[in-house]
């Protein structure tokens, strides 16, 4: 066969389950160095439950506030509890996680915590979850009896405490016998108890009311001053709260007052609402729905699962072999037929703020559990042409795969160079049709001589071609056969989509791939899908052939409230609360009816969420006469019909006869739903017969000209099917990832799960059971009459947008797109309903091929906006026309005056003085080779401390901001610009300065869409850092500040103290504390020499003492100048000198032992050019070497130079002699420092030299470093150097005479690096 195996590429859109491109967020995007250490067994335990073995998440930060209120120290305890329990489930998942057999190993202070983290994970389905043989329904059945027991309990000491009265409460105090004071005492004693983080101003005021025993909303304002003050400077109330006369240290009434703010929190927390007592009905016995019962079940809820077919697992189904529904005589799933991945990845890296991603669960309960055999599927899959039959070359593949890879990009730099708002109403096939006209042109008809001649011209074309093209430069052209071939990726794309892609949204259509997905290779499963539901739906009460007519809630507490349920039948059931898991396209279809009806949002989220179709022909054969030897393989089809039979599976492996199934997409796949099983069966078979009659023939050919009719067949339709009316959901024009949240949020009572409710994970089946896990919580939450709203589990994903527009910015104020449009460029405004926050909508044009909502644009409009475009750029190229020039004459005096600085680095005990020289550079570079060299040296030479510093402190990102919004965007900036966002990267990210400086609008803007490919990558690196640091605050802060419904005087009140204090603006620093967030004391003012001199500026003798000091300071000056050139020169010439003298013994050694004539004796011709590059080398660092002499010499004349205009600038007398001689004594010593420049001072540290630079180039070329981490080589070339110097007695000769490194001690060298990187 022609076509080689092929592993899918970026776009690997060629298997279901590998539709998504996680390059930008895996892997490629990780500069952290413990990617490369190894996976612990905890690690992956933690994976497995879809948790972090080091971090918190979001969850847990929100469920385990007093956990995060205790500070690192409880944290790390609660981790240790949480992932010894995940490494018990993950030790053997066949069996409970007993809580008994745990606390049995723990010490008794640790019990508590132990037990409500064990239901945390139980309820999470983290552990204890799936087919465990009934005991987890055991277990369940025990807590049901005694959670009814307990109920009849409280109902029994509520009827008591009914009948008798209440005892008369505490009187309360009257506020106006309560003086400030007493206030101002009680709320400081609370705020040192309190975490400003998360504690807000109206829970301290809660606590100051319960203390008083009095009302103080009149006396608001009070409290809210000492708290604003308290967060400005609480040393101003070191003593106030502190009695000598109770005896109790400071430290004692701040943990009491914690204690007490933390025990008014969970008062005010505390469920006050009856429990229900009905049972929990679930609609639906799909994976979700059989998922929530089995989890309510295993809590001790009473649970009834209605389900309108006449069996379990809804699209989960595997019909028997030889059943009215499958004649073939093996078993054949109709619906789901892949486990999305069946190990959890630890290391995978997502734009989640924590690491590692988990397996699907159902592939837990399949494999761990169930102990079922599967097929692993491999990556191979030939393309065939489906019209003439013949496998599709290497090349072509390569070139198609090629076009659909510039396709996608430019489809996405589409989306970032617009907006998701302005492409919200366009379809994928619109954008992709546009750019393949664009870049291709129309379909050229070419014979099959001419397109291998373009194939083998195409071969060589570079990759970065695909950026940029002048659109007076021919197109490139593809063929019939490679628009065919290029059409299979796209109906492969809708069979990743289940829907045509006219259909799906071009800004949403791969939401979920920010969330990682789920981790480990995919299978299928010998037996069938159906085995695994049919097991988990053991135990469980199943009504079957119960459909639904409607759901009526009513609210209330306790039994007040509920829900009622009618089927089709008449039968009306009662119950506590909902768990509706019908498939998206029955709600869609309004099968089931709601009384109240559904939220307008819910109802708008139903209808604008897509649901789609994939329909499969399943044929049995006699024999197998394609290539066994694949699991898949592609028929590419006309691109009229390019979803019909596109992929073919071999079913061979997985179920031991020879069984092919043809997969129909797009809008084959509708289309295919009205068309008889005979016709489509012979359809199948034409392409089966033509790919066999061309891939025959021949030496190691792998089909059989010989293909028979099926003995067997059936076809299936989803779409038709009343229970279903399609196969899974995907993101439509017009809808987003939000619209899965809406899905899955609550109505009351009214719960909800189901794929089409994971934005995380839609159509899976691993996603269905999470949802259906979730809506089980939420069904808890209600049972046990908790207080507050259950659905707080979505984590809203940062985007970049969040820093850019996240102090109230406009969206829109400044036009951001490449037309320069004016304001008057808009549709009208929309309401978000969340922020309230007007969102501006940009007119879309008619490039796409639809037209703008508005009409026709106006000729004016369109002249003026062509004026402004013309003039911006106008200005902008004399903008850079003045910097050309300003970098031809003032570029390389900049590079001088930066290198000067620099030296050889910022080590020794002057790194603070040159640190502040470095740092004033920066505000008197302008040239672009300036600010180059002074980012190189700030990435290559600037310590990591240091470079926090200048970052935060010294307007850092300020300055990088401007210095990229003024570098060119073309490919001549590109240089600068990749290295200026690698000094970026390598800065903390402190998100306020980020926004402030303007940091994240300029990467958003100008480089996520930059020609080069490589300045992308790094700007979306910036991005994935700086967003998930913005997910790590959000996670940090919790869900304390909802403020959804208050007035807004109270709003303030509901933040996190701190957030309430930046809110109201207390506590505001001058600008340049704002800008570098230095929280220190005003230091004392003390006035300066120069604001003495200043001062007696009108006296006589001011004059003399002003010129003086000028005197002085210019001196002073030169001196300092002075030192840094001769430093710079003497270390750039002790360095130069030992690698020229290191590069010669090399050069000299290279070629045998044969002596000085013996080294010209090559072996070849090649030799013989490496050895003349060599020596062109070593002539190249001696003429630099001199260079620097010379400048060293030149650094002395300065020196002296300077000395004598100094002395002579001065009218006074003694102060010129002073520093006449000073200068005078320090020229004198340069003088003999730069005498001696080539006489290495410590000839140890030569030799140390030599002997790392050796060792680190011996480790990155052989094969046993090559595989180790920087870091690792480090360390065994340090290893290596302390043995080989601190026991050589030869260091001075060998410095003295350059051979140190002989061929007989390189040999050793080598010998201990190889044991060590073997360890």
């Amino acid at each position: 066969m022609s076509s080689a195996a092929r592993v899918p590429t970026k776009y690997a859109f060629r298997r279901r389950f590998q539709k998504h491109n996680y390059s930008l967020i895996g892997a490629e995007l990780s500069d952290d160095d413990e990617d490369d250490l190894p996976v612990t067994d905890t690690q992956t335990a933690a994976a497995a439950g879809g948790l972090d073995a080091q971090t918190l998440s979001h969850m847990e930060e929100r469920d385990f506030k007093r956990v995060v209120k205790g500070g690192a120290a409880k944290i790390n305890e609660f981790l240790g509890i949480r992932n010894h329990l995940l490494t018990l489930w993950q030790s053997d998942r066949s069996k409970l996680v007993l809580l008994d057999t745990v606390l049995s190993s723990l010490p008794t202070d640790q019990h508590d915590l132990c037990k409500a983290t064990h239901v945390w994970l139980r309820k999470h389905g983290c552990i204890n979850y799936g087919c465990l043989g009934g005991t987890n329904l055991e277990f369940g059945d025990a807590l049901a009896k005694v959670r009814k027991e307990n109920i009849g309990k409280e109902q029994a000491e509520a009827a008591e405490k009914a009948s008798v009265p209440d005892p008369a409460p505490d009187p309360e105090v009257d506020s106006a016998s309560i003086t400030d004071d007493d206030i101002v005492t009680t709320t400081v004693i609370f705020l040192r108890g309190a975490d400003m983080n998360s504690t807000t101003e109206r829970q301290i005021r809660k606590a100051v009311e319960t203390a008083l025993r009095c009302d103080l909303s009149d006396r608001k304002l009070v409290i809210r001053g000492v708290v604003t003050k308290f967060l400005e400077d609480p040393e101003s109330y070191e003593g106030v709260g502190v009695s000598d006369t109770t005896g109790e240290s400071a430290e004692t009434i701040r943990l009491n007052a914690a204690v007490a703010l933390a025990k008014a929190a969970e008062e005010s927390q505390k469920a006050t609402k009856p429990k229900p007592t009905k049972p929990v009905l679930v609609i639906g016995a799909g994976p979700a729905g059989l998922a929530a019962a089995s989890s309510l079940r295993a809590h001790g809820f009473t649970t009834v699962i209605l389900e309108a077919r006449s069996r379990v697992g809804g699209r989960v189904f595997t019909a028997s072999a030889g059943s009215r529904e499958n004649p073939l005589s093996v078993p054949l799933d109709f619906g789901a037929s892949i486990v999305t991945g069946i190990a959890a990845d630890a290391k995978r890296r997502t734009a989640m703020p924590w690491l590692g991603v988990r397996a699907d669960p159902s592939a837990v309960l399949a494999i761990a559990q169930m102990k079922l055999d599967t097929h692993l599927l491999r990556d191979d899959l030939p393309l065939y042409d489906g019209v003439c039959g013949n496998a599709i070359s290497v090349e072509c593949d390569k070139r198609v795969e090629k076009a659909r890879d510039v396709l996608m990009d430019h489809a996405r730099l589409r989306v970032d160079r617009e907006g998701v708002d302005a492409l919200t109403k366009v379809s994928l096939e619109t954008v992709i049709a546009d750019e393949l006209k664009q870049r291709y042109g129309d379909v050229v008809e070419t014979d099959e001589k001419d397109g291998e001649k373009r194939q083998d011209e195409d071969e060589d074309d570079d990759e970065d071609d695909e950026t940029a093209k002048d659109s007076s430069e021919t197109k490139e052209t593809l063929s019939a056969e490679d628009r065919r071939a290029l059409g299979w990726h796209w109906a492969n794309l809708e069979y990743g989509c289940s829907a045509p892609l006219s259909k799906i949204s071009m800004a949403h259509w791969n939401q979920d791939e920010h969330y990682g997905g789920f981790g480990g290779g995919h299978v299928m499963l010998k037996g069938g899908y159906g085995q695994v539901t049919e097991k988990l739906a053991e135990g469980l009460e199943v009504v079957l052939d119960s459909p639904v007519r409607s759901v009526t809630r009513t609210d209330g507490d306790g039994d007040e409230g509920g829900v009622l349920v009618e089927t089709v039948d008449g039968t009306k059931i009662e119950a506590s609360a909902c768990i509706v898991t019908v498939p998206l396209g029955c709600l869609k279809n309004g099968d089931i009816t709601f009384e109240p009806k559904l939220s307008l949002a819910k109802q708008s989220a139903i209808q604008k969420l897509g649901y789609g179709n994939l329909n499969k022909i399943a044929l049995e054969f006699t024999e197998t006469f394609w290539d066994d030897a694949v699991d898949y393989f592609g028929c590419a089809a006309d691109t009229s019909n390019r979803g019909r039979n596109f992929m073919f599976w071999n079913l061979a492996p997985v179920c031991g006869k020879p069984v092919l199934v043809a997969l129909v997409a797009g809008e084959a796949a509708e289309k295919a739903e009205t068309e008889s099983d005979e016709s489509l069966v012979k359809d199948a078979m034409a392409v089966l017969r033509r790919v066999a009659s061309r891939n025959s023939q021949g030496p190691g050919a792998k089909w059989s000209s010989l293909v028979p009719d099926p003995t067997a067949y059936v076809c299936t339709r989803w779409g038709s099917d009343p229970h279903s009316r399609g196969s899974y959901s995907y993101v439509a024009v017009g809808a987003s990832g939000d619209d899965y949240d809406e899905l899955g949020r609550p109505e009351g009572r009214v719960l909800f799960a189901g794929e089409h409710t994971c934005r995380e994970h839609p159509d899976t089946v691993g996603g269905a059971m999470l949802t259906g896990w979730r809506a089980a919580r939420h069904a808890m939450h209600i049972m046990n009459g908790d207080h507050g709203t259950p659905f707080d589990e979505v984590f809203a994903m940062p985007t970049m947008d969040d820093l850019v527009f996240a102090d109230g910015d406009d969206e829109d104020s400044e036009s951001g797109d490449d037309d320069g449009d004016s304001d008057d460029d808009t549709d009208g405004e929309e309401i978000d309903d969340d922020s309230n926050r007007k969102k501006t909508k940009k007119k879309r044009g008619k490039k796409f091929g639809y037209d703008s909502e508005d009409g026709p644009e106006d000729d004016d409009a369109a002249r003026e906006r062509a004026r402004k475009r013309l003039e911006l750029e106008t200005a902008e190229r004399l903008e850079q026309l003045r910097r050309e020039a300003k970098e031809a004459t003032e570029g390389k005096e900049e590079v001088k005056r930066v290198l000067r600085v620099v030296g050889e680095g910022f080590g020794g005990r002057e790194v603070e003085g040159k640190f502040s020289l470095f740092c004033d550079l920066a505000e008197t570079l302008e040239t672009q080779s300036g600010r180059l060299a002074f980012i190189n040296a700030a990435v290559d030479k600037l310590p990591e401390k240091e470079r926090a510093t200048w970052a935060l402190r010294k307007g850092g990102f300020d300055f990088l901001t401007t210095w990229l919004t003024q570098v060119t965007t073309k490919e001549t900036g590109a240089a600068f610009a990749g290295r200026a966002i690698s000094l970026l990267l390598k800065c903390p990210p402190e998100l306020r300065l980020i926004k402030k400086s303007g940091a994240a609008k300029v990467m958003q803007t100008r480089f996520a869409t930059h020609p080069k490919p490589e300045v992308r990558l790094l700007a979306r690196k910036c991005a994935h850092r700086w967003t998930r640091q913005l997910a790590r605050v959000r996670v940090g802060r919790g869900s304390d500040a909802e403020g959804s419904g208050r007035g807004k005087e109270d709003h303030d009140d509901d933040l996190p103290l701190r957030d309430a204090t930046k809110a109201t603006g207390a506590g505001k620093a001058s600008e340049r504390d704002d800008k570098t967030r230095i929280d220190e004391k005003k230091p004392v003012v003390v006035m300066t020499t120069t604001q003495m001199i200043a001062s007696a500026a009108g006296l006589a003798e001011g004059g003399d003492a002003e010129a003086a000091a000028a005197a002085a300071a210019a001196a002073d000056a030169a001196l300092a100048d002075a030192t840094v050139a001769a430093a710079f020169a003497k270390a750039s010439s002790v360095t130069s000198q030992a690698a020229a003298d290191l590069a010669l013994r090399q050069a000299w050694s290279t070629g045998g032992s044969g002596g000085k004539h013996g080294m010209f004796k090559q072996q070849n011709f090649s030799d013989y050019t490496e050895h003349k590059k060599r020596k062109r080398e070593h002539k190249k660092v001696d003429k630099a070497r001199r260079a620097r002499e010379d400048a060293a010499e030149a650094a002395e004349d300065a020196v002296w130079t300077t000395a004598g205009t100094g002395g002579a600038s001065t009218s006074n007398a003694e102060k010129t002699s002073k520093t006449s001689a000073t200068l005078q004594a320090a020229g004198q010593r340069l003088a003999s420092d730069a005498m001696d420049t080539d006489r290495p001072n410590d000839p140890r540290e030569i030799i140390k030299k030599l002997v790392m630079t050796y060792a680190r180039g011996y480790l990155q070329k052989s094969g046993g470093g090559r595989n180790l981490s920087k870091r690792k080589r480090d360390e065994i070339a340090n290893k290596v150097v302390g043995k080989v110097v601190g026991g050589s007695t030869s260091l001075d000769a060998g410095a003295e005479t350059g051979g140190f490194l002989t061929q007989q001690r390189k040999k050793k060298i080598q010998k201990m690096l190889d044991a060590y990187a073997a360890q």
